[in-house]
């Protein structure tokens, strides 16, 4: 046999088997994961009771088939949670947490989306602080709901929003014994909203609450309501941040307990909240004309109590229902 003749093959058969190696490689070391088509979505209240159970149903993926869930909890759970429709119990405690649902397949990047959650004690005075509590209270028949009220010259006025119907804020039911829900004023107006014997105020029950608050001057309802504002507004915190930011114009020295809070507003079809921290709103239920309709709010940065107007069917505000005291009768 010829030994310089197996010598060449054999070396060009290693060096065959050399390249096809380094093919190999190259080929692994140039592989990229492919992107999912779709994103993570799932829905799930921006406040929850302390030592609340929440169900949280992931979607929103339509490519690959075959995906699998991992769910975040900062300080509770970490990939512990494995479906995409699971139970998430949060702690008996206030505080803020990190939810997030992550998507993962083979041979795909991961897709994830994170929300926030803050936990609240919704008992008196816990996790709202810097009300003041009327002795005066009604009870709603239609769901057992206890509203405080205050007396104003001759009008019993809610010193707290209304909870009937509408939507709860930032979707989250549980907040609505303090903040209440928002509603379009066609909502508002539509059917009886407010308890049995109290009604959404008109402008001129607004101008009662004013000759109030102004001690004993009367305003007309298309008036700024100069220091009015920040007669009428509390310097609440939330689980000790104060709502209201600092303002010198603004004291909100809550006068006669009628507890406005800086709740914003949305709009019809949004989930999106607005103006939250700044700006409180409240319907009035006299037309402006045959598509507008009044409503009063509160700025943070100064101490008024303006009136606007805007489209019935268009933003949500507040609701403070009224009825006549009792005794004026």
């Amino acid at each position: 046999m010829d030994l310089k003749k197996l010598y060449r093959g054999a070396g060009i058969f290693l060096m065959l088997l050399l390249s096809l190696a380094s093919c190999k490689k190259a080929e692994e070391e140039t592989f990229t994961p492919e992107t999912m088509s779709g994103t993570v979505e799932f829905d799930i209240p921006f406040y929850v009771q302390m030592g609340e159970t929440v169900t949280l149903s992931a979607s929103g993926i339509i490519d690959p088939k075959n995906a699998n869930y991992k769910w975040y909890v900062s300080g509770v759970y970490v990939d512990t949670l494995t479906s995409n429709v699971v139970s998430v119990r949060f702690p008996d405690s206030i505080g803020v947490f990190i939810v997030s649902a992550n998507c993962y397949a083979d041979g795909y990047y991961i897709n994830s989306t994170s929300q926030q959650v803050t936990t609240i004690d919704t008992s008196w005075n816990a996790s709202i602080t810097g009300l003041k509590a009327s002795p005066q209270f009604i009870v709603d028949k239609r769901d057992g709901r206890a509203y405080r009220y205050i007396t104003a010259g001759e009008l019993d006025w809610f010193c707290q929003n209304l909870a009937w119907g509408g939507v709860p804020f930032k979707a989250s039911p549980v907040t609505a014994a303090y903040f209440g829900h928002f509603y379009t004023w066609e909502e508002a107006m539509d059917g009886d909203v407010c308890p049995e014997g109290w009604s959404v105020p008109t402008n001129e029950d607004w101008e009662s609450l004013a000759e109030v608050l102004s001690g004993g001057i009367a305003v007309p309802f298309v008036d700024n309501w100069f220091g009015l504002g920040e007669k009428a507004s509390a310097a609440v915190c939330l689980n000790d941040e104060r709502m209201w930011p600092y303002s010198p114009d603004n004291s909100h020295t809550n006068d006669i307990g009628w507890n406005a809070m800086p709740l914003g507003y949305t709009f019809a079809g949004s989930k999106k909240f607005e103006g939250i921290n700044e700006y409180g709103c409240w319907w009035s239920a006299t037309e402006k004309n045959d598509t507008q309709a009044y409503y009063r709010y509160i700025w943070y940065d100064l101490g008024d109590f303006p009136m606007a107007y805007t489209g019935k069917s268009d933003m949500r505000a507040n609701v403070r229902c009224v009825r006549m005291h009792p005794q004026s009768l």
